[in-house]
């Protein structure tokens, strides 16, 4: 929080604080620009300072556009500058590659940023929501960038591994290690479940998501990984029409409980998929239910304004929607999962990304 020189905030403090607010949102719409034209993985490529030109030709891009693209990049010193009496030159330092190229695994921060354009698809939508007259909610077709967004965050994240909370438990790993059989409930275009698969040959692999061309990319990615242990259905996870009743050993979810419109129902299916001696983990936003709990949170921001403008609404949107938001919390979460007769035996990572809750059914009756 910016303050005067005696510790306490004033309206001149405040003010610059709102103006470097506005800059680096700003900002924020350009790296993004960056990101997703390729621009920072053209500039890593340079072990010199470029024009302007060079790095629109070897991007394949028009100079123009580029031209005023580094100027914001140099302003908000993400880029170098070189300034010399017959050009001005550009360079990308090595030392940001890792959080602005998606190259070898990094430039998560910088695909996150893709998100701000992708939130902004709804924002009129959004608008009439906050009316006491206006919709309830907005529905997931109106989001056209967000399944791609989504996915590519997700599998960045993953760097081509099993998600951790899958495989540094040594009671999860020995199923996996044997025939077991593991759900994927919203799986998006099959990233994890697919790595889960090569890894863990012996076990089998099912996922379920409602989004058709999702459900095509997981096929591909299976079959472009030769895989036989894994298949992919087309479905709502809250009403599966599969027969798998008390089927899995595992049942997973990854940031999918707080999007549903009707997570009780989900909770429910869950259940009834799960053998009786069976593990659910819910992965989810980590954080918590109150909001002064989050406010030092570093990517709080990012969490509660994403959830306005997407989980929520989707949400909403469902008849009886519950809207958690993505900021829903762990303690309201633990309630959830107690409400809907899971017992939480084991959680972690309360950290500023994801927590993962490790639960059994509870014997207790209705």
């Amino acid at each position: 929080m910016a303050t005067g020189n005696d510790g306490i905030e004033t309206s001149v403090s405040f003010g610059n604080r709102m103006t470097e607010i506005v800059s680096n949102g700003f900002a924020a719409v350009g790296i993004a620009v960056g990101s997703a034209t390729g621009l920072f993985n053209t500039m890593a490529k340079f072990e010199d300072p470029k024009t302007s030109q060079e790095i629109a030709d070897a991007a394949r891009l028009k100079e123009r556009y580029v031209r005023e693209w580094l100027g914001g990049m140099v302003a908000a010193r993400i880029v170098d500058i070189q300034s010399d009496i017959d050009a001005e030159r550009y360079i990308l330092p090595k030392h940001r590659h890792k959080h602005v190229c998606t190259k070898d695994g990094g430039g998560t921060m910088a695909v996150s940023l893709e998100g701000v354009p992708m939130i902004c698809e709804a924002y009129k939508d959004v608008l009439e929501c906050f009316k006491k007259d206006g919709p309830k909610g907005v529905p997931f077709t109106k989001y056209t960038l967000h399944p791609p967004w989504s996915d590519f965050l997700a599998t960045r994240r993953l760097q081509e591994k099993p998600p951790n909370f899958m495989t540094d438990k040594e009671e999860i790993r020995k199923l996996l290690e044997t025939s077991s059989a593991v759900c994927d409930l919203g799986c998006g275009s099959g990233a994890a479940l697919c790595y889960l698969a090569r890894d863990f040959p012996k076990s089998q692999f099912y996922g379920i998501d409602i989004n058709e061309k999702t459900i095509m990319a997981a096929k591909s990615r299976a079959e472009s990984m030769q895989l036989t242990n894994v298949t992919f259905h087309l479905g709502d996870a809250t009403n599966s029409t599969q027969n798998w009743t008390h089927k899995f050993d595992i049942v997973y979810v990854m940031d999918v409980i707080h999007d549903v419109g009707r997570p009780d129902l989900l909770l429910r299916e869950i259940r009834g998929l799960l053998k009786d001696d069976g593990i659910f983990i819910m992965e989810d936003v980590s954080g918590h239910t109150k909001h002064a709990a989050n406010r030092d949170s570093p990517l709080a921001g990012f969490n509660y304004t994403v959830s306005l403008f997407r989980c929520m609404p989707t949400s909403l949107y469902t008849e009886g929607g519950f809207g958690l938001g993505a900021m829903w919390g762990q303690e309201r979460a633990l309630e959830l999962l107690k409400e809907n007769r899971f017992e939480c035996v084991d959680s972690e990572g309360s950290g500023i990304f994801n927590a993962a809750f490790y639960c059994k059914k509870s014997t207790d009756l209705d």
